[in-house]
């Protein structure tokens, strides 16, 4: 029968994790498993090896709950409020909060954005936008942003012994574990492993749907984009061939002109050739 799990363990793993860099997450989440494992803390192991890889957004929150905790604390402490003014009935209350609201979710993902190089897809962007709205709706999940646990936009790391308030920063520099001594196996070690890979190996599962979530909206993404250029280009070559169509008529109208114009400059140098013959022939007249 496992022991009971480690509040402190478990609290202290799962703020290790989701500091970490994203990449880094599963190789991490094996070792703070085997830490656990070797200290002969089963049960804590075994949870530690449930715990899910965030997606990128969600990564991206709890980033901000280290970097930007007044922000992501303001932001969680909204809900409270706009549920009091909401029980209250106060509409001049509710409209001031929302506006609050709205203008720290945009700080928000502004200052995500220039954190990550204006690197951030569309699909991360709204994910980001959920994951702090929802922070506002739902008291746990306004905790799970600040303590910067998050899964998902609707999932965090389990609750228990974690610490109030602000997310410890990024992790100091891990020192290896000393290993441990025994002197020799308890009978129940290999059936401690099965769970413990078995963990793993669902958590696996569980990455790899998220993974393939986030590549299905990174492709939807491409998509859009792709057909509203084509569109863009449909649109802008039948600008181009209107605007030729206009530039041969045009041609055309100054070949006109132009020969018009030739041809009355010809006639009026007729008619200036006729005028001075007239005045000679005047002329003769008047000197006989």
């Amino acid at each position: 029968m496992m022991e009971p799990v480690s509040d402190t363990a478990l609290a202290d793993a799962v703020q290790e994790l989701y500091a970490a860099p994203r990449e880094e997450f599963i190789a991490l989440r094996k070792e703070l498993a085997g830490r656990a494992r070797a200290a002969g803390d089963v049960a804590a192991a075994t949870e530690i090896a449930k715990l899910t890889k965030p997606s990128t957004a969600a990564w991206v929150a709890n980033q901000l709950a280290r970097t930007d905790a007044a922000e992501v604390g303001a932001l969680a402490g909204l809900g409270d409020d706009l549920r009091e003014a909401h029980e209250k009935l106060d509409g001049a209350r509710i409209r001031e909060l929302s506006q609050e609201r709205t203008g720290l979710i945009r700080d928000l993902l502004e200052r995500a954005q220039q954190r990550h190089g204006n690197g951030l897809s569309e699909s991360v962007l709204r994910e980001l936008e959920e994951v702090l709205t929802r922070a506002v709706a739902d008291a746990d999940a306004g905790q799970a942003l600040v303590s910067g646990c998050l899964t998902s936009a609707k999932g965090f790391a389990p609750t228990a012994g974690w610490p109030v308030g602000a997310p410890a920063g990024p992790p100091a520099p891990r020192a290896k574990p000393e290993p441990k001594q025994t002197s020799k196996k308890k009978p129940d070690d290999a059936l401690d492993r099965a769970r413990l890979a078995l963990e793993e190996a669902r958590a696996g599962v569980k990455e790899a749907e998220a993974a393939r979530a986030d590549d299905e909206r990174a492709l939807a993404d491409a998509d859009a984009a792709a057909q509203e250029a084509a569109a863009e280009v449909h649109r802008l070559g039948e600008e181009l061939d209107a605007a030729e169509t206009r530039e041969r008529r045009a041609r055309g109208l100054v070949a006109t002109a132009r020969r018009a114009a030739k041809e009355s400059e010809r006639q009026a140098g007729a008619a200036w050739r006729q005028v001075q013959q007239a005045e000679q022939r005047l002329a003769e007249l008047e000197e006989k």
